[in-house]
């Protein structure tokens, strides 16, 4: 048997470290399209885009060329990812496999730039990486998706494999540095917070070592860079005021109206809890169960003592290594960008990288320890590979067999389950009926993406995305020949609202877990719905009542109904938080004062419309009123739009406020943003 530092080890290594990419690529691509159970909307936007971009000349949607990122839904977010998917796409068309394997791909990289990362370390266990990162329940969910957050990990491992060969024996691999590091910051948005900190400290931190180099590799260096930020600069240009749409978007306390040191607070309690060992060794019931493993913690609990040993061995090393620093500086950048909202597991999927690498830091050092107690390097070695390849082997079994019943919640705030499986079943139905399909809307965030990618664009237009609800709230046509493919909430509203005649199902698709799932089914009004429809109208009508908090006051609100946001909202100083009317045009609110004030005008933000109409009235505590009308166009949305009283400031007691759509649609959401009373 080999012992550490004989001539035959390193062959044994690289027998090693050969055999554990090939274990951990079987772990990533075995059953890759059964597990995870879910095909999210965002895997399917992956090969959209990509497609897309193909297909038009690597122009977007907005004709831009070679864009630096492309709209998801309603924040510009997506990047390199998109790249990534280019080749396969092009090579083997769109199918779940396809989205998946290549994020898979990525992931083998990255597994194996951890390992070569450590070896520049002389650490003798450098080989167990990629087994190490296969048993790490986080990672073993992400690196199967078609998501770009482990592709950020992956490419993270490779910046630092890059770093470490740069700053021990070769400075020409500051190129490859560079570039990996831009491939962290363009695979998600996340990683810019992980780039900006890692490289500000890795600057400082080996500075003497930076200011040594050659001036035309440091000149080289810095032209490179700027050509690698050029995309980035582009981007901001193209979309001017993009970051603090995504904040918005977030709801991130940067942009609610509160004062700085109460930001800093909140960021500083977001940061520490995404470097807190109680968010990642306990099971978190709180993230989304697609996001997890069933019960197990994002990382698994043996790491636990190996990251603190590994802690303490870098920090002994540090004042003598910069590899060891570096393996320190790791987490630092990791809760940046995660920590600017609430935190979520996906903005913090780099974690893996240091958890990975300071236990391989301890592995290395309990070897050391062993081989003064005479115990062959080889010996070591096998019960490290075997117990290793067990904890993933096992993991990678309970996934495939056990994973698609560990969540019985398959909707939209669970698994958000079922892509693939319908649209198996609309391929199959299709040739049999002429009518339009109509699939739900309710199961998934956008499950209009999922229609161009596994149907041709020849079939598309006869899938449309809907919800029955809809023709439930409102008389619409229905000649009872569509095909309404319905999560079990809706087949219950349809069978239950006494509206409708619902025939037998066509098909049906069942969950995972054997229970009923999506029903594909036909359904027409019944005789009296007319009637029905008109009786719940006039309800509808009647104004609701409430008391809200508006500064040191109550108002007494009656308004007309609504379907989403909240009243309070209308004060909170935030105009993205709405406040969306159910029905009304015009949208009704009246306002009585807990005490006459003054009032001259009303100003509000509103959704866009065509042409906006204010009616104001406002009645005196004697009862004399005053009334003003305004009209404007409101497309694209203005910041807020004012209606005046004549004649000034009027003492009121109470107030009625009209928000008509011009366009004279009833019904219509009309969206309030914030009011002002003045």
């Amino acid at each position: 048997m080999p012992r550490a530092g004989s001539p035959q080890a390193p062959r044994l290594e690289w027998i090693l470290f050969f055999t554990a990419v090939v274990f951990y690529a079987a772990t990533r691509f075995l059953g890759i399209s059964r597990y995870p159970v879910f095909f999210f909307c965002d895997e399917a936007l992956q090969g959209n885009l990509a497609w897309e971009l193909l297909h038009n000349r690597f122009r977007d949607h907005t004709g831009t060329f070679l864009p630096p990122y492309f709209l998801n839904d309603r924040r510009w977010a997506v990047s390199l990812s998109v790249y990534m998917h280019l080749l396969p796409v092009a090579l083997f068309g769109k199918s779940v496999t396809v989205i998946r394997a290549t994020s898979a791909a990525v992931s083998v990289l990255g597994a194996a730039a951890g390992g070569l990362a450590l070896k520049e370390m002389r650490n003798r266990f450098w080989w167990a990486v990629p087994l190490l990162v296969a048993g790490i329940p986080l990672f073993f969910v992400h690196a199967r998706l078609g998501f770009e957050t482990a592709m950020m990990a992956s490419f993270y491992f490779c910046f630092l494999w890059a770093y470490f060969v740069y700053r021990g024996r070769n400075p020409r691999w500051l190129f490859a540095a560079l570039a990996f590091g831009a491939a962290v910051f363009y695979a998600y948005t996340a990683g810019q917070g992980v780039m900006l900190v890692t490289g500000a400290a890795l600057l400082i931190s080996d500075l003497r070592y930076h200011l040594r180099q050659r001036k035309a590799l440091l000149a080289g260096a810095l032209l490179f860079s700027v050509l690698l930020a050029a995309p980035y600069v582009r981007y901001r240009r193209l979309h001017p005021g993009v970051v603090q749409e995504q904040l918005a978007v977030l709801d991130s306390y940067w942009t609610h109206p509160i004062p700085l040191y109460e930001k800093l607070r909140h960021f500083g309690k977001n940061y520490a809890a995404g470097l807190d060992p109680r968010y990642w060794f306990r099971p978190n019931a709180a993230e989304l169960p697609r996001h997890r493993m069933d019960t197990l913690p994002f990382l698994p609990v043996f790491l636990a003592p190996l990251m603190v040993l590994g802690m303490g061995v870098c920090l002994w090393k540090a004042p003598r290594s910069a590899l060891h620093r570096a393996v320190l500086i790791s987490p630092l950048g990791v809760p940046f960008s995660a920590a600017v909202a609430e935190l979520q597991i996906l903005r913090l999927m780099a974690m893996v990288v240091p958890a990975t690498l300071l236990s391989a830091v301890a592995i290395d050092q309990l070897l050391r320890w062993l081989a003064r107690l005479r115990v062959p390097y080889a010996a070591a070695a096998a019960a490290c590979a075997a117990a290793l390849a067990f904890q993933s082997g096992k993991l990678t079994r309970d996934a495939l067999v056990d994973g698609p019943t560990w969540s019985h919640d398959y909707g939209l705030y669970g698994m958000q389950w079922g892509a693939p499986q319908i649209f198996d079943e609309i391929r199959r139905e299709l040739p049999s009926h002429r009518a339009p399909f109509l699939l739900s809307s309710a199961w998934s965030n956008n499950p209009r993406e999922f229609v161009p990618f596994f149907l041709p664009a020849s079939d598309q237009p006869r899938v449309q995305i809907a919800d029955i609800r809809a023709w439930d709230q409102q008389e619409q046509p229905l000649s009872g020949q569509e095909i309404f493919i319905m999560t079990p909430e809706e087949y219950g509203i349809a069978t239950g609202s006494g509206k409708f005649l619902v025939s037998p199902p066509v098909r049906t698709i069942p969950y995972p877990d054997g229970k009923p799932g999506f029903q594909f089914v036909r359904v027409r009004y019944v005789p009296n719905a007319r009637e029905i429809f008109a009786a719940e109208k006039l309800a509808r009508a009647v104004l609701q009542e409430a008391a809200v908090s508006v500064g040191p006051e109550t108002w007494t609100f009656r308004h007309s109904r609504t379907d989403m946001g909240s009243l309070e909202a209308l004060f909170d100083g935030r105009p993205e938080t709405i406040t969306r009317g159910l029905e009304a045009n015009p949208f009704i609110f009246e306002i009585r004062f807990p005490s006459p004030r003054p009032v001259g005008s009303v100003s509000l933000s509103l959704g866009a419309m065509d042409q906006v109409r204010l009616t104001l009235k406002a009645t005196s505590p004697s009862g004399e009123e005053r009334i003003a009308t305004a009209t404007a166009p409101n497309r694209p949305a203005l910041p807020s739009t004012e209606v005046r009283l004549p004649g000034g400031s009027f003492v009121a007691a109470a107030i009625r406020i009209e928000i008509a759509d011009g366009n004279g649609i009833d019904p219509t959401h009309i969206e309030i943003g914030e009011m002002r009373v003045k």
